[in-house]
């Protein structure tokens, strides 16, 4: 046997081992971090709500540090180290709806990058409920006695699942869920009040689970307040709707409920003006108008009724004429235009007396007035057609 070989051998191994050796410092010196397990999955469709951006970060050598970037903006992502060479990165947020890119570069010590982007798309963010028309407004002043304490929810992404309503810390009323996503579900309840501060506490839940709540107060004021604590808003339990100022003053300093009757409708805003319609009037609110003059009357006799011819010449008689649309007006009907508003409550007549429906009727711009002879000698001897209503039920609001 050759003894002679065994040296041989043994260097030639240990020269074997210093190569691995070498290669394999070469190797992991010229291999970058691996970027592994990003979610949402590339092209994925993820539900509404919040998106999660998650992935896997190993190197070879320590790492040093990450950038995480959404459509091009920076993010600062949550970093969970498991090991010097081996991180998951996190990052949770409320995308809008649509495609969305996600761009990650990891660093190692050695200051090799190995960039890595993928894409998926967003359903949108899950909203929470919303609310709608707090009755009574937020701050009003009602005077004491029966009023409607309601709140409207909503939600676009799905039911309303849960809705309640306390005042004053106490409950108060609950509703039931609505049928489909974005329809209004109402919670509402009659409460006779006295004078006091009131704090109304609203709380929804969504059949997805998300809460959202609601808080408003409103003053009831005692009987007789006058000045800045006088009421700004009255509720009409005939009718369930509340009016506020400007309008509620002008309801009641231009005849009330025997002039204008009862509200048929909120107020709300259309053609630049807000308007509310009662049984036999329209109030106009123009807000081009002086401070104390905004609140007009719609021409609803007008809207209802085309004038009759002008009369060829004016009448005798004691009859008064007006010569802007050639008709007259006397007796009962006079009296009564004069007594209770004259040109600005009813404007000028559109027609001489006639027969309608049995009726002695005349058209005015703003109204229509009927002679009731069975109440002769009576407040109701003359009324006002409920004109309001006729043209509300028509759709002449909508």
């Amino acid at each position: 046997m050759d003894r002679s070989a065994t040296p041989l051998k043994v260097v030639l191994g240990g020269l074997a081992v210093i190569v691995v050796i070498v290669l394999a410092l070469l190797v992991s010196q010229a291999v970058n971090p691996t970027i592994k397990n990003p979610q949402p999955v590339n092209g994925a469709t993820m539900p509404k709500g919040d998106i999660t951006v998650v992935a896997d970060v190993y190197g070879v050598a320590d790492l040093q540090g990450v950038q995480l970037a959404i459509d091009g903006k920076p993010v600062q992502p949550v970093i969970v180290s498991h090991s010097q060479r081996y991180w998951t990165i996190r990052y949770q947020a409320a995308l809008p709806k649509g495609r969305h890119e996600a761009a990650l570069t990891a660093t190692d010590q050695r200051g090799r990058r190995t960039p890595y982007t993928w894409d998926f798309t967003a359903s949108g963010p899950v909203s929470p409920p919303k609310f709608a028309n707090p009755m009574p407004r937020p701050d009003a002043r009602l005077d004491a006695g029966e009023a409607q304490i309601a709140l409207a929810a909503s939600s676009d992404d799905t039911t309303v699942k849960t809705f309640a309503l306390e005042l004053n810390g106490a409950p108060l009323a609950t509703a039931t869920p609505s049928g489909k996503p974005g329809e209004r579900t109402t919670a509402s309840q009659r409460q006779t009040l006295a004078p006091g501060k009131y704090t109304v506490h609203a709380t929804a839940t969504d059949a997805a689970g998300t809460t959202a709540t609601y808080d408003w107060s409103f003053t009831v004021v005692a009987p007789g307040a006058t000045g800045s604590d006088a009421p700004t808003a009255h509720f009409f339990p005939e009718t369930g709707i509340y009016v506020y100022e400007p309008f509620l003053s002008y309801w009641n300093a231009h005849g009330g409920l025997a002039i204008n009757g009862l509200p048929i409708s909120p107020d709300f805003e259309q053609g630049g003006l807000t308007l509310q319609w009662f049984e036999r009037a329209r109030f106009e609110r123009h807000p081009e108008l002086p401070a104390g003059q905004q609140v007009v009357l719609g021409r609803l006799g007008a809207e209802l009724r085309q004038p009759d011819p002008p009369l060829t010449a004016p009448p005798g008689g004691g009859r008064r004429f007006f010569p802007e649309t050639g008709h007259s007006l006397g007796g009962r009907f006079l009296a009564y235009w004069d007594s209770h508003g004259g040109l600005a409550q009813f404007g000028l007549p559109l027609t001489e007396e006639v027969t309608e429906g049995g009726l002695t009727v005349q058209w005015f711009e703003r109204a229509r007035f009927e002679y009731h002879p069975e109440y002769a000698g009576t407040p109701a001897e003359v009324e006002l057609t409920q004109l309001g209503r006729q043209l509300w039920e028509r759709g002449g609001g909508r």
